[in-house]
């Protein structure tokens, strides 16, 4: 075959399935190496934050009732004196 004969089917719908196939690939060879990690450090970097927001509030939690405790025995106390 020669360039001429090959020249329709270089440059014609098969060329441009080619092209979307190879545009295709590195999207998706970015995403997947560039995209795809940024995403998941931005996820990890927010569950440790849920995390430790959630630790936090168990705490003041625990200290509040204790307070609370505290309160009640001192009105107990008081109004049975």
């Amino acid at each position: 075959m020669s360039i001429e004969a090959l020249a329709p089917y270089l440059a014609g719908p098969g060329a441009g399935l080619l092209v979307c196939l190879l545009v295709g690939a590195g999207l998706y060879k970015l995403i997947v190496s560039k995209v795809l990690p940024l995403i998941e450090g931005a996820v990890s970097r927010h569950l440790k934050q849920i995390d430790d927001m959630s630790e936090r509030h168990h705490i003041e939690h625990t200290a509040i009732l204790e307070s609370l405790a505290v309160i009640k025995e001192a009105v107990t106390t008081k109004a049975t004196s």
